[in-house]
């Protein structure tokens, strides 16, 4: 399909490449959803060219239009040069040109700066070599690089960690003494590097790649205070930034989970004491976790949701140090869902697994009482009760706090499976225990 819009835009007198990430993903043998093209045509051009299609217009200033054909979509930017990156972003100033070579000379990596047409690819930069070396390297200098566009350190930890490559010694000093400007950057392109990262086969790599790079300490400065804090306890014998990177390598590629993992210990710095035999107590700390990691989340523009299912993970993370029972797992699935709570016993698993004493078999008993909860006909919400307000007050209670305590009552003495859960049942019990009626 991307030869079809070549071609089209060929056949109207333009030259035109596929370039960029589809270029890199083709040489790699991944797949690549985003295709992007550029031309020697003009955004009115481009327009032209595709009349017929669906097209929008996403930045004609800077040259780019997207072209809807079916299920696909291209993003095609005429060729140009750029200069002045004031805000450490975006350039000030765009030519265009006709000249590919300038094109290239631009963009951020050696591995994003190859373009193909008629099956040739042009690669000025030697994004090939560094393809099969397995490195990132910056297109020409790479502190010019970093300052022009201060996002590009996150995605030299992004490509190479999701690449499994190494970061070249210049581009990480670049990056390292640039580090601090990551601040300025729009809190939602960095959300969208991070979550890539966090997304990773290796996401504890990413991590060490952002200490190393100097980024950690400014995107997750909670984390970050965790490096070398020994937790003095009988159950550890790492200290508290290395059982958080053991946690979180442990978890499955699910953001909630990776992200609950970052963050499910970082309130211990601040409640630690030693008890009266020395061992490390951290009382507390998993609320305290769950307020520092609400704060970031909020400074990194995550969404409510996003947030709110998060927390619920690190605020719970410590509930299996009670054997789990029917009651207490039917009153987590009531409290925070099937997929939180599905989420709890994956970040709980990865957490007993990353200590000394590694015994998952409490997680074990959680997921079959769930499934034996799931299987039987005890509610899991209110809206399963079969009684509600309106029902009692047939039988003559008051709009109130009386009312609410008499559902609440009946709900709970359901969910401990106490009373049946059908009308009869329960308005026998009100009868005679509520309303002594014979």
């Amino acid at each position: 399909m991307t030869n079809k819009i070549l071609k089209q835009l060929e056949d109207a007198g333009f030259e035109s490449y596929a370039v960029g990430g589809c270029v890199r993903d083709e040489l790699l043998n991944r797949v690549n959803f985003d295709v992007d093209i550029t031309t020697s045509a003009r955004p009115d051009e481009i327009k032209e060219v595709f009349k017929d299609y669906k097209i929008i217009d996403i930045g004609a200033k800077f040259g780019t239009i997207k072209v809807l054909d079916e299920d696909s979509e291209y993003e095609i930017t005429t060729m140009r040069r750029e200069s002045g990156y004031s805000d450490k972003r975006h350039p000030e100033k765009i030519a265009f040109t006709d000249d590919i070579k300038e094109d290239l000379k631009r963009r951020d990596f050696t591995i994003n700066a190859m373009a193909k047409r008629n099956d040739q690819i042009i690669d000025l930069f030697d994004g090939k070599k560094d393809l099969k070396d397995k490195i990132i390297r910056a297109v020409g200098d790479p502190n010019e690089r970093i300052k022009e566009d201060v996002l590009r350190s996150l995605r030299a930890v992004r490509f190479a960690t999701t690449l499994n490559f190494d970061i070249s010694d210049d581009l990480k000093t670049a990056i390292r003494n640039n580090a601090e400007s990551i601040e300025e950057i729009s809190k939602e392109r960095i959300q969208v590097e991070l979550n890539k990262i966090l997304l990773a086969d290796e996401p504890r790599r990413g991590i060490l790649l952002l200490d190393e790079v100097g980024l950690l300490e400014y995107i997750f400065p909670e984390v970050f205070a965790t490096k070398g804090f020994d937790q003095h306890s009988s159950f550890h014998s790492e200290n508290l930034y290395d059982h958080t990177l053991s946690v979180l390598e442990k978890t499955p590629p699910i953001l909630e989970v990776r992200m609950a993992a970052l963050y499910h210990d970082v309130g211990k710095i601040d409640t630690f004491f030693l008890d009266e035999n020395g061992e490390g107590r951290f009382f507390g700390h998993q609320s305290l976790s769950e307020e520092l990691l609400v704060e970031r989340l909020k400074k990194l523009k995550y969404s409510r949701k996003f947030i709110e299912n998060t927390s619920i993970l690190v605020k719970r993370h410590m509930d299996n140090t009670n054997t789990y029972t029917k009651k207490s797992v039917r009153k987590l699935l009531r409290n925070i869902g099937e997929e939180n709570l599905l989420n709890l016993f994956k970040l709980q698993r990865a957490d007993v697994m990353s200590t000394k004493h590694a015994d998952d078999s409490n997680i074990d008993l959680g997921l079959a009482l769930l499934d034996e909860i799931k299987n039987d006909d005890i509610p899991t919400n209110k809206s399963q009760i079969k009684i509600n307000g309106n029902d009692l007050k047939k039988l003559g209670f008051k709009e109130g706090k009386e009312l609410g305590r008499t559902l609440e009552n009946i709900e709970n003495l359901i969910y401990d499976e106490k009373l049946k859960n059908n009308k009869e049942d329960i308005i026998n019990y009100i009868n005679s225990y509520l309303l002594n009626v014979d």
